[in-house]
């Protein structure tokens, strides 16, 4: 069930209605956790199987943790920890890398929430350890279960006993960020699509300056595509009185590769860093540690997002990008590390927005070759057919657009506001938008991205 469908919009409908007018805290969740398994359900049926005993088997180990830590057994609650977190592992890179089965839809999403179940729990982050029915409910909600935003256990289970209630101002954030996803979505990713498709499947035949801008294209689609799952997610959270926190923050405004992870899929990032890099020591032990536990976090990151090389080349790369920056930055001295200026601004986000644009290549290609191939001929400037899609310039301006404004009025971070829908000029811009919507969308793909992962 795709969230630009209408019986997803007769879902949500529905479900609204009954969460005004049901007070019972237990009936919330029931009728939650029974949308999100059908909303699941509608993607795969045999796999919703997979969540719902993923779901038990954490929760039972959470309550043996639970159980064995209030007999003040530390070293056993990390045993058991560690060992229900190492078959959760087990379990997802047996669907990545086994290849025997299909992999079920936002696996390497709910499973990240799973462990952080376990994580949360045994570090005490939960005031109270939650009943099956709230872990159920965390699991497997639905707006984010497929493509993220990846929520901890401590921020969103909490919210389960404080569930805001709809009302206009509510209704309306959350509506426009939802439609807002989906004009990112449909009229600009999906559009780019069409394009960054075309050469990406035949780099041998495309000009390097066209296999570069079709590179800059996917960028975008990429940003545009995830960021506006995002925002639909958020939004529709919002509306069911839950606040999932914010994705995106303008990446490619980022001036080094730990700004660009600040705002790039941060739900992951914040994951990564809280379970991943902080438990392997983080920056505690030396220059030396941190730099291994940096460039194995994203080593993991890479794992996380495919089983192919590729992946795991991205990955490492990434890893190395950070290494190295932090390195230069501590070799500075106090005084030049708080250097800055405009024009040296906008060349490190000019530089790291290159950077991180070739990084893609391997993140999109097909394969190990293909990614040599592009990367080869963009650098050798291969003469080759000219292709320069219009609307590579078209959403590339208008994010730049964006960014000045951000920069402007907003401290670099995202300027989004909801329109006044209480007064006229605010209506007459939503209608215009959505005018914009049906006028502009791109119907010919309307599978996300990351999805896939």
């Amino acid at each position: 069930m795709s969230f630009l469908s209408v019986k997803f919009i007769i879902l949500i409908a529905v479900l609204l209605i009954l969460l005004h007018f049901i007070r019972n805290k237990t009936a919330e969740r029931v009728i939650l956790l029974a949308a999100s398994y059908l909303f699941y359900a509608c993607f795969d049926l045999t796999m919703l199987v997979v969540l719902i005993c993923l779901s038990v088997f954490t929760w039972i180990c959470g309550y043996m943790i639970n159980k064995v830590q209030k007999n003040k057994n530390t070293k056993t609650a990390r045993v058991i920890c560690l060992s229900c977190i190492a078959v959760q592992t087990c379990i997802l890179m047996f669907f990545k890398f086994a290849g025997l089965f299909p992999m079920p839809v936002g696996l390497s999403f709910y499973m990240l929430q799973a462990i952080s179940f376990l994580a949360d729990n045994y570090r005490g982050n939960l005031s109270e350890f939650p009943s099956l029915l709230d872990s159920l409910v965390y699991i497997g909600f639905f707006p984010q279960i497929v493509s993220g935003p990846i929520v901890k256990a401590k921020d969103f289970i909490p919210q389960l006993n404080m569930r805001k209630k709809l009302d206009t101002e509510r209704l309306s954030y959350g509506i426009q960020l939802f439609m807002l996803g989906a004009f990112m979505k449909l009229v600009m990713a999906d559009r780019l699509a069409v394009s960054v498709d075309s050469v990406y499947s035949a780099p041998l035949a495309y000009s390097g300056l066209s296999l570069f801008f079709a590179s800059i294209g996917y960028s975008l689609q990429l940003l545009f595509d995830f960021a506006g799952y995002s925002n639909m997610a958020i939004g529709v959270a919002w509306l069911l009185g839950y606040d999932l926190g914010k994705n995106f923050n303008l990446p490619y405004l980022a001036s080094d590769p730990s700004d660009f992870w600040r705002r790039w899929h941060i739900s992951l990032s914040t994951w990564l860093r809280e379970y991943v890099y902080i438990p392997l020591g983080g920056s505690r032990k030396g220059k030396i540690r941190t730099y291994i536990n940096i460039f194995l976090t994203m080593l993991v990151s890479g794992l996380w997002h495919g089983s192919t090389l590729n992946f795991l080349i991205w990955g490492a790369l990434h890893g190395l990008w950070q290494v190295l920056h932090r390195a230069l930055k501590n070799m500075r001295t106090s005084s030049s590390a708080n250097e800055t200026g405009t024009v040296r601004k906008c060349i490190s986000v000019i530089l790291s927005f290159l950077m991180v644009n070739f990084l893609w290549i391997p993140f999109r290609a097909a394969s190990l070759s293909d990614t040599l191939i592009i990367i080869s001929r963009i650098i050798t400037l291969q003469p080759g057919i000219s292709y320069f899609y219009v609307y590579t310039f078209i959403f590339g301006t208008v994010l730049l657009i964006v960014q000045l404004i951000a920069v402007h009025r907003n401290n670099g971070n995202d300027p989004f506001k909801p329109l006044p829908l209480n007064k006229m000029y605010g209506k007459v811009l939503f209608c215009c938008f959505l005018i914009a919507i049906a006028m502009f969308a791109y119907f010919g793909n309307g599978a996300f991205i990351y999805a896939k992962f």
